[in-house]
């Protein structure tokens, strides 16, 4: 049984499925666990319900007193002794998950029971979230790192192994799994024969190249001499994508960005079907456009009378076109290889949003915001557009969603709210709009220009 898709239910469990990515949209979390949890039933490998159920009783969850739960909840049957494992996850998914989504006992009981099913990406969701809703268990993520080595995916236990250093930056086993994830993915990428990868590496001159490359924190003698080396192992073989690949990463944190994307262009020609090299590529460019974006328009700024002040204004201008035609073209290539994944909707909508196409960032957007993770930034966007469109009734109400859905003050809210209020403004309504900046003048003072402008309306 492989992983479900959207396009692969049944009429039935389509409309559920639909009605509960709207309920989604609403924050009506009981109705979305109405919904989500007969779909995740009768197909247990559609992992975007799954994503949705868990993250539907997590919100539920926030609600109610978390000290009736808060993990520690007792299982009292065994749902792994039943012989089918679709009937003992969903039991589950019944009996316990409803009312405490990251209780650890019973995800670590899906855990097993989708290991022995033979199913580890539906184990690793398990793990997943245990480590949302518990995120300085450290232990427990340690075997969600494992997890993804113990299945060849050494990206993936990179990422876990750089959160857990982030609560333990002490932790030696972390340090070390990180390590071990970066050289595992370098092997990967390589082509490199799969297996423990140290016995991958062909002798002890190339372990020790591999563990230079991702060594963190060399100094400029140190990088200076490494740079040294792989030019002369480029010198004998230019055509070895390590060694290319090697010289583009080296060159990048020298901050010699220019000569790094030559050699990442030219790396792409060698191997063009490492998709994770086209994208390192393509942000490398991003970053070099944002650095001379910053540098023109800083001239322009500081001597708007320069003789070549034109120029650089126009040269400014292209650079932003050509970014904005690219990054555009690049997004519609991704939805049309991938039209049902929400993420690069976003992606689309906001390359439309950047180029001012406000009419065509709409419906993407409106896509994006059925991805939960997206949703926010999705609805602050929307709201943008219909503002840029003056369309403010409308601009009003994408704000407002948004605001209520950011539970804690943070930059993202304050963003949130002082759109709102210069939406609120733009209309006449004094009374909303100072309510929105009031909102964030008692969270931080020293946003923006909140204090002057809520201070003034008492003069």
């Amino acid at each position: 049984m492989s992983a479900t898709s959207e396009n692969e239910l049944d009429p039935k469990q389509l409309n559920l499925w639909k009605k509960a990515l709207l309920a989604n949209e609403q924050g009506n979390w009981d109705y979305v666990v109405s919904l989500a949890l007969p779909v995740v039933k009768d197909h247990p490998l559609f992992m975007q319900a799954r994503v949705l159920l868990r993250r539907a009783e997590g919100e539920r969850l926030k609600s109610q007193k978390k000290s009736l739960f808060g993990g520690g909840l007792g299982i009292t049957m065994k749902s792994g002794a039943k012989k089918d494992p679709w009937e003992a996850i969903a039991d589950l998914e019944e009996n316990v998950f409803q009312k405490d989504p990251f209780n650890i006992k019973a995800n670590q009981e899906f855990y097993d029971i989708a290991m022995r099913a033979g199913y580890p990406d539906l184990a690793a969701f398990a793990l997943e979230t245990i480590r949302l809703g518990h995120p300085q268990n450290t232990k427990l993520t340690h075997v969600l790192a494992e997890h993804y080595m113990s299945q060849d995916q050494p990206e993936k236990a990179s990422d876990v192994y750089s959160a857990i250093l982030k609560v333990d930056p002490r932790d030696m086993v972390a340090i070390k799994g990180e390590k071990d994830a970066a050289a595992r993915t370098s092997i990967k990428q390589g082509g490199w024969n799969s297996g423990d990868f140290r016995s991958s590496v062909k002798d002890s001159a190339e372990q020790q190249r591999m563990e230079r490359r991702n060594r963190q924190g060399m100094t400029a003698e140190q990088m200076q001499d490494y740079l040294q080396d792989l030019s002369a192992e480029y010198e004998k073989d230019p055509t070895n994508i390590n060694t290319v690949r090697d010289l583009a990463d080296l060159l990048e944190k020298m901050e010699n960005l220019n000569d790094a994307l030559g050699f990442y262009q030219y790396a792409v020609e060698l191997n063009p079907t490492d998709v994770a090299l086209v994208r390192k590529t393509e942000l490398l460019q991003d970053k070099i456009n944002d650095q001379a974006i910053a540098r023109l328009e800083s001239e322009i700024e500081s001597d708007p009378s320069a003789p070549d002040i034109e120029e650089r204004r126009a040269e400014l201008a292209e650079i932003k076109r050509q970014r904005g035609a690219k990054a555009i073209e690049e997004a519609k290539g991704r939805v049309d290889r991938n039209p049902t994944d929400k993420a690069f909707r976003f992606d689309l909508g906001q390359a439309y949003f950047l180029a001012g196409m406000f009419g065509e960032a709409i419906p993407e957007l409106q896509q994006a915001r059925q991805n939960p993770s997206l949703r926010i930034k999705a609805l602050l966007m929307l709201g943008r557009c219909f503002e840029a469109k003056n369309m403010n009734d409308l601009a009003i109400n994408a704000l407002s969603e948004c605001v209520k859905e950011i539970p804690a003050m943070d930059n993202l809210k304050k963003e949130a709210l002082y759109e709102l209020a210069m939406v609120y403004e733009k209309v006449g309504k004094k009374s909303e709009y100072l309510d929105c900046l009031k909102e964030i003048y008692n969270n931080d003072y020293g946003y923006r220009d909140v204090a002057q402008r809520v201070e003034s309306s008492y003069q």
